[in-house]
């Protein structure tokens, strides 16, 4: 079994010290550190299937959460992310809608982005409207993403895209949903510009929204 295998091994079995070796080791030999994402993310799918066999309970969920964390630790320490302005794409606002307490999808999404060459303005989870247009014209960021999980969360989805409207920056800004609760009927309800399946549609739209594609 080889060194990505058995990262995905790990994540499944929630085996963290091997986790942050095996990725460390795959780091210091040259691994682009979205490659190790990706293997993460088929260990998370591992972790999902045994939850919904129940072999695993929501505490399995948490602690994947963390060892996740840890990686993304791991690989900030190791400074791959650190560009210089001439390097940057732009820039990208992230957050969980109002109500919605929920940030491994848009962890997820946030280190994708980075790895792309996209500086990342993370909001948190439970961001309201006014914080979301805040965040964007502080930042200039161009596009905005938002996840949710939650149904709760669709009339504050609509709600920040009507507030970008009210200060006339839907057509500078562009917003894009994610998450397991969304779909297009929810993207038009909101009035957004896109929504992503997972989170390597997440980074294609940004690429394409930020003239990249």
């Amino acid at each position: 079994m080889d060194l990505p295998e058995r990262l995905v091994k790990a994540m499944g079995d929630l085996d963290e010290d091997q986790v942050l070796e095996l990725a460390g080791s795959m780091l210091a030999s040259g691994a682009e550190p979205l490659e190790i994402i990706e293997l993460c993310r088929e260990g998370f799918k591992i972790v999902g299937d045994r939850y919904e066999r129940r072999e695993y309970f929501l505490s399995g969920l948490i602690i994947s959460d963390d060892i996740f964390g840890n990686v993304m630790g791991l690989l900030d320490r190791s400074q791959c992310f650190k560009l210089d302005d001439s390097q940057k794409l732009g820039k990208v606002v992230l957050g969980a809608p109002l109500g919605d307490v929920h940030d491994i999808g848009k962890e997820i999404v946030s280190m994708l982005l980075r790895c792309s060459g996209f500086e990342v303005v993370d909001l948190g989870v439970n961001v309201r409207p006014s914080e979301f247009l805040e965040g964007a014209v502080d930042s200039g960021a161009g596009v905005v993403g938002i996840s949710a999980l939650i149904t709760m969360a669709y009339e504050p989805l609509r709600e920040t895209v009507a507030a970008f409207e009210r200060e006339g920056l839907r057509q500078r800004v562009k917003i894009m949903l994610g998450g397991g609760a969304v779909s297009q009927r929810v993207c038009d309800y909101a009035g957004a510009d896109a929504w992503s399946r997972d989170a390597s549609d997440a980074v294609k739209f940004t690429r394409q929204f930020s003239g990249k594609e």
